[in-house]
């Protein structure tokens, strides 16, 4: 009976060390056949090799889009209207030469003075010319029209002063700016500038600018002591903000599969900060590349990544190339207002990313 017994024994301990290594042996095929991802914004590996290498790992680009090139943009440039038609007024009784028209005499960009002009003859009375103007082609829908100048050039016919005015007409009313003196037969250019429409004392509109009138309020000292004009030149000044626009390209992500690993991958891009995003965003289109990704090989081969939908995905059949980036090549933005200060608190313009690279 005892060695029954110790035999009985014998197979127990041997079920037991079978027992054993099945489990050991499970966990070794459970080790080998899932891939364990640990995903993060920077860094991420994906399962390991026998040397517990990672067999994927993926990293911030170093080229990352310059997202504060979103931030709204104020830029200032000036806009130069000549004359092109008579205007309302032809008061002044001559010219220089006789050939053609008031207007044409006035309408260089640069002055050539005595070459043309319009001139008083005989009255020591105000005399004006009005002229009706090139219109503004720059004008998008966007900007603001800080001021309105107008430039005139004049001059006495000899030793004694010639007096001049800026003149416009706007909203069928004649404004004129203040008295400008100038002594002898050189001939000096002075302006007037009008920040708001003289008519409204509102701000200028575009359609404001495209009726406007311009020209010179002119006399001599005296009778028999004309004046000359030979130049008019109407500036008007905009502001224009940019709150739209291309989205700054860059690299987010390089993905680096190891030497040995030729498995599939799938590729999840997430946004995780959207909810700071709508804050200051009307809409905010990423279209996101991946060279190499079956969607490179579609078309568009690009993936559309906002603030709506929230994640894309890429697909890679057998990473087998040294690195895969994720590339932002273009889209389109629109921020709530040209004021960040409308936006509203814990705003954002720059997308926070999650990458998640696993096994397909």
């Amino acid at each position: 009976m005892k060695i029954v017994r110790g035999k009985e024994i014998k197979k127990k301990n041997n079920r037991n060390l079978i027992f054993i290594g099945i489990t050991i042996l499970a966990l070794v095929l459970t080790a080998g056949s899932f891939a364990y991802t640990y995903p993060g914004f920077a860094t991420a590996s994906l399962g390991a090799t026998a040397h517990d290498e990672p067999f994927i790992t993926h990293e911030l680009s170093a080229d990352q889009p310059l997202w504060d090139d979103i931030l709204p943009q104020r830029l200032y440039y000036s806009e130069y209207l000549l004359p092109n038609a008579y205007g309302d007024d032809t008061e002044l009784p001559t010219q220089h030469p006789e050939e053609g028209e008031h207007w044409d005499k006035v309408d260089d960009l640069y002055a050539d003075d005595y070459g043309t002009y319009v001139s008083t003859l005989s009255s020591k009375h105000w005399e004006r010319d009005l002229y009706n103007l090139s219109n503004p082609i720059m004008y998008t829908g966007q900007e603001t029209i800080l001021s309105v100048t107008v430039y005139f050039r004049f001059a006495a016919a000899g030793d004694y002063n010639a007096l001049a005015m800026a003149a416009i007409k706007t909203n069928g009313e004649v404004h004129e700016g203040p008295n400008e003196v100038h002594l002898g037969n050189l001939f000096e250019t002075k302006s007037y500038r009008w920040v708001t429409n003289p008519a409204t004392e509102d701000p200028w509109t575009f359609e404001e600018i495209n009726d406007l009138q311009a020209g010179i309020t002119i006399r001599g000292a005296d009778k028999y002591q004309p004046a000359l004009c030979t130049q008019v030149t109407v500036c008007v000044d905009y502001e224009y903000v940019i709150i739209e626009g291309e989205v700054p390209a860059g690299n987010l992500y390089d993905i680096t599969p190891h030497p040995d690993y030729t498995g599939d991958l799938m590729v999840k891009l997430y946004i995780t900060n959207t909810r700071d995003l709508l804050k200051a965003y009307q809409y905010l289109n990423m279209k996101v590349y991946v060279y190499g990704s079956l969607e490179a090989e579609k078309d568009p081969d690009y993936q559309v990544l906002s603030i709506e939908n929230g994640v894309i995905i890429f697909n890679i059949d057998g990473g087998s190339a040294p690195t895969y980036t994720i590339e932002i090549v273009g889209g389109g933005y629109r921020v709530l207002s040209a004021d960040t200060e409308d936006w509203a608190e814990g705003w954002s313009i720059i997308p926070e990313f999650y990458c998640e690279v696993t096994q397909r």
